[in-house]
């Protein structure tokens, strides 16, 4: 039995004890009553006159009680709300472990909400077995939401880290009823922060390091993360950086953007270590917006003619409709083509509506803007899109660059290669850093090479001389 079920127990007995307790208190006195008088008529008027009050106490405290369960009826651990109590309750130092079934929404699409809820209960049973094995008992177990949970445990980081790696691939090589069940984790100690949605962002941000490199990460609390992020939309403290990309000819055509945001505190902050935050603080579009209307004060009156301005966005974003007319008008006003940007996106998952969202694409394409879908081939949603959507460019996957050498990569890169030439779609091969890997790049032919090799990523004063070198 889990400890929260156990607790639930407690709670439900002492509703009980306050239902039972005045019935007995009531029927005591009624009797007490009954034995020292002998007015009669009065002890049943009076009785008539406590029962419906007494069945009133009855069903509210019934209907409380409904209200008040500790657990949730899935996977019978904590709600959210009792777990977040408990641990903004904690007097003592613990730590705080966010576990994730990554791949719940998966089984839920290939087999039902029925198994995958089924999948949380076993899990959650599971992981508390696994705990007690090693002698941690009565560990408050809370789901936070979809496949994430929350656990309150009285251990060292390091050691639970083990365990937890243990736990991960004893239950990725059995699964769960012959069910593939891919688990992450993070955690922290509960005197991380004073204010425990601060806690729970943190390991957010934690178990999604894994999507930027764990030396970038700047220790900074989400709170402030937010402080800085608003901040620089409202003081449009936006730096960028470009950098070039070369045509067949080794012309500079392209210029990717990469975009920081300044702090006093803590210097330069790339936009990919505040993604998660910008998306999650609801600053996604306004993000985007006052980045843009201040690249287009950069750029603007540049003699850039024959150069493109690559520009990764959030799918998200381009899909608000708003957000369109916003661009279109930053652009009309300030007396910019719309045909030097190149609208980059990309998402782990397909986007369901997928005719809507061509829709979408044709749309920008009209008003002039040329679309691109970064990291191609990879672990995300690009061959479909590249199968629904029509873009003008794709920008490779990291790992075709990485793995050249490797023959089987090689082959899928030239195939890859071959079919976007027939679909008459541009593509780009980007990190090429050494000159052997740009030579084995070169002859598969893509349209554009970015890397290092080309060169770092610059400020706009030191780009502009280069490229007025490549005309000469």
């Amino acid at each position: 039995m889990l400890y929260s079920e156990s607790k639930e127990r407690e709670n439900q007995f002492v509703i009980a004890l306050k239902i039972g307790f005045p019935f007995l208190l009531l029927a005591f006195m009624l009797f007490y009553l009954f034995k020292i008088s002998d007015n009669t008529l009065e002890h049943l008027i009076l009785s008539i006159s406590l029962v419906p009050i007494y069945v009133y106490y009855i069903f509210y405290l019934i209907y409380n009680g409904f209200k008040s369960t500790l657990i949730e009826p899935i996977t019978k651990t904590f709600t959210r709300k009792e777990i977040l109590e408990r641990i903004e309750k904690l007097k003592r130092v613990r730590t705080i472990v966010l576990i994730r079934v990554e791949n719940i929404s998966d089984i839920n699409e290939r087999y039902g909400i029925t198994i995958a809820d089924n999948i949380l209960y076993i899990f959650s049973n599971k992981l508390n077995d696994f705990f007690k094995s090693y002698n941690f008992k009565d560990i408050p177990i809370g789901r936070y939401g979809g496949g994430n949970f929350l656990l309150i445990i009285n251990g060292k980081t390091k050691e639970l880290t083990h365990l937890l790696t243990i736990f991960s691939k004893e239950l990725k090589n059995i699964g769960i009823n012959d069910i593939e069940i891919k688990i992450d984790f993070s955690l922290i100690e509960s005197n991380y922060d004073s204010d425990v949605s601060n806690i729970v962002k943190k390991l957010l941000l934690d178990i999604d390091k894994n999507k930027i490199e764990e030396s970038l990460l700047p220790n900074i609390k989400p709170d402030e993360f937010e402080k800085i992020i608003i901040e620089a939309i409202e003081s449009e403290k936006f730096i960028f950086k470009f950098q070039p990309s070369y045509d067949k000819s080794e012309n500079i055509k392209i210029l990717e953007v990469l975009v920081k945001i300044y702090s006093k505190s803590y210097g330069m902050l790339s936009y990919y270590q505040i993604e998660r935050v910008v998306n999650q603080s609801g600053y996604e579009t306004i993000f985007y917006k006052k980045m843009l209307t201040s690249l287009v004060k950069e750029i603007k009156n540049k003699d850039l003619k024959d150069v493109c301005f690559s520009i990764k966005m959030s799918a998200v974003t381009l899909r608000n409709n708003e957000f369109r007319i916003f661009i279109n008008q930053l652009l009309y006003k300030n007396r910019i083509n719309p045909n030097i940007f190149i609208l980059e996106f990309g998402e782990e998952k397909k986007y369901k509506e997928i005719k809507r969202f061509n829709e979408i694409i044709n749309q920008y394409r009209k008003l002039g803007f040329k679309m691109s879908i970064d990291n191609f081939a990879g672990d995300n949603s690009s061959l479909e899109y590249i199968k629904n959507l029509k873009v003008d460019l794709v920008k490779f996957d990291i790992e075709f660059t990485k793995y050249i050498d490797d023959s089987v990569y090689f082959e899928l890169f030239s195939s890859y290669m071959e079919l976007l030439k027939k679909l008459k779609i541009k593509s780009m091969v980007k990190f090429v850093d050494k000159a052997d890997v740009y030579e084995k790049v070169k002859l598969l032919n893509p349209d554009f090479i970015q890397g290092f090799i080309v060169s770092k990523p610059k400020s706009l004063k030191h780009i502009l001389p280069i490229i007025e070198e490549k005309k000469v």
